[in-house]
């Protein structure tokens, strides 16, 4: 009897050995899925920042045209006052 429960007992350990085979393989691969994400976020936060200096660019070259129709259009104000 001890030798079945011996066998039993080696059995489980072979079984229990698997599984933290099995789950530190599945860590490892966490960890380099993990590894690429992290990667993955910091390109698009580099992405995000390049996105946010030509957004801010592009708002101030709008603002620069604004400027220079407000003008051109207060100078045709001033010449239609003049021509009346």
């Amino acid at each position: 009897m001890s030798t079945e429960l011996f066998t039993q007992l080696e059995q489980k350990v072979g079984q229990a050995i698997d599984t933290i085979e099995m789950l530190k393989m599945e860590v490892d691969e966490l960890k380099e899925e993990n590894q690429r994400l992290s990667e993955a976020k910091n390109g698009q936060g580099e992405e995000l920042e390049q996105l946010r200096q030509a957004n801010t660019r592009l708002q101030e070259e709008r603002d620069q045209w604004a400027g220079r129709l407000e003008s051109l259009v207060a100078r045709f104000s001033e010449t239609e006052t003049q021509d009346v």
